[in-house]
């Protein structure tokens, strides 16, 4: 009886080991898709803004400050669309701060220096660009034109991403030594 009882327990232990009903485990695997805005920005990468015009005398000097002369450089912001039928638009380029160098600086009254200068932008994709001028004080006034995002047909590989290189040039205010510091605001038009 004891020889069934062990013979039957090995026959049953057997019969679970190689069944695979017995082992058969399953999970489910999940997957969301997040269709957000038709376009977004990833974060910014800011430009530098570099002095171009005459010698200065260690006061005030006037000429210009851009990201198109040497050592300066563009700033750039990719953007991510589900749609190729987009356009950019510069909607606004504006003073933002001015840090002097010197700490005992004091224009007492006056606006900042850089504040009351012109801007000029541009934002350009292979294949396109687009322009804006108006006054650096934030009041508006300025002129801009929308530009297709993928004026090319993208790359497959690349899906419809694009990066937008964006360049300022700041002309007609008194500079100061200090740092600068501007805004170009892109818009995206549907």
């Amino acid at each position: 009886m004891i020889r069934r009882l062990v013979l039957s327990g090995f026959v049953l232990a057997g019969a679970m080991a190689f069944s695979p009903n017995v082992l058969a485990q399953s999970v489910d695997v999940i997957f969301e898709g997040n269709i957000g805005e038709s376009c977004s920005f990833a974060t910014p990468v800011p430009g530098v803004l570099v002095y171009r015009g005459g010698p200065s005398t260690g006061g005030p000097v006037n000429g210009e400050i851009t990201s198109d002369a040497p050592g300066g450089v563009s700033g750039t912001v990719d953007v991510s669309c589900n749609t190729s039928g987009v356009d950019l638009e510069i909607t606004d380029a504006r003073f933002v701060s001015f840090t002097p160098t010197n700490p005992e600086f004091d224009n007492g009254p006056f606006p900042p220096p850089g504040s009351d200068a012109f801007l000029e932008a541009r934002a350009r994709v292979p294949g396109a660009e687009t322009f804006y001028s108006g006054p650096a004080d934030g009041s508006g006034g300025g002129t801009g034109l929308s530009m297709p995002i993928f004026p090319l047909s993208p790359n497959p590989d690349d899906g419809f991403r694009q990066t937008v290189e964006v360049d300022l040039g700041v002309d007609g205010g008194f500079f100061e030594a200090g740092v600068y510091q501007y805004a170009v605001t892109l818009t995206i038009v549907p």
